[in-house]
């Protein structure tokens, strides 16, 4: 078989993956156990020296991930959170890896933009998603990484939220990704997060996370796909508000 084939068997999507055969796409449609080698290597050595680096700096306190990594040992959920600041899916990310649970973030293609984001966030697992559109290969890569039981990070205020009077639009995709997964949708909050922007005095503080119990679509007690969806819309953002809120009250000062 010639070169050229090799390269397609080894990097169509579902063949054993090359390290300096495969394409961007193919980091989206194979599992990060199914790396190749040397990638696989790259991501160990930078999830480490991050969770190093958060260890000194951010020292970032999680609630419930005891829980969470117990409940996603044998199945991939679908992780929702607001969004304050770049540490978020970092930390998340970055902590939950090292717990042995595979995350994938979504994160929009705008930063493809950005050269060394577009090589570096595939081969860390990252999904890009072009927004505001019915972006089918985001769609499947993150349903088939949740069939593979890889969770799926999602932030679906689409930005960072710098205020409570900053005008946030909900994007509901997340919904419509964890019922094409069969998953469930964990709802989790942060406050506290570093702010390179300096608009809010939490600069230095403990950036604190807590993850929900999981939301299943047999429980919202709503019938039919479209009402399933939007009803969990509603509620796993409103308990990730909720969880935030009350994280505010049991530390006053961050945000």
């Amino acid at each position: 078989m010639s070169a050229e084939g090799k390269s397609v068997r080894n990097c169509s999507g579902t063949g054993k993956m090359h390290a300096f055969r495969c394409e961007r796409r193919d980091y989206l449609t194979h599992g990060v156990g199914e790396y190749p080698l040397p990638i696989r290597v790259l991501h160990a050595i930078v999830f480490f020296l991050i969770w190093l680096f958060c260890r000194i700096k951010w020292r970032t306190r999680f609630y419930g991930m005891d829980e969470l990594v117990e409940h996603v040992r044998d199945r991939g959920s679908v992780i929702v959170m607001n969004h304050v600041s770049m540490i978020d899916p970092v930390a998340t990310v970055v902590y939950l890896g090292m717990r042995g649970v595979t995350v994938r973030p979504i994160y929009k293609s705008e930063f493809d933009r950005i050269g060394p984001a577009k090589f570096f966030f595939p081969r860390m697992g990252a999904i890009p998603i072009e927004r505001g559109s019915a972006d089918i290969n985001a769609l499947r890569a993150a349903k088939d990484a949740l069939g593979r039981g890889e969770c799926v990070l999602i932030y679906p205020e689409g930005t960072r939220v710098k205020s409570d009077e900053q005008e946030v639009e909900i994007h509901g995709g997340f919904s419509m990704i964890a019922q094409m997964g069969r998953s469930d949708v964990v709802p989790a909050a942060i406050v506290g997060a570093a702010d390179p922007y300096k608009t809010r005095p939490t600069r230095g503080k403990r950036p604190l996370v807590t993850f929900g119990r999981p939301i299943t679509f047999e429980s919202l007690g709503v019938k039919g796909r479209k009402a399933q969806m939007a009803e969990m819309e509603r509620a796993a953002m409103a308990e990730v508000y909720r969880l935030r809120d009350e994280l505010r009250v049991e530390n006053p000062g961050l945000w």
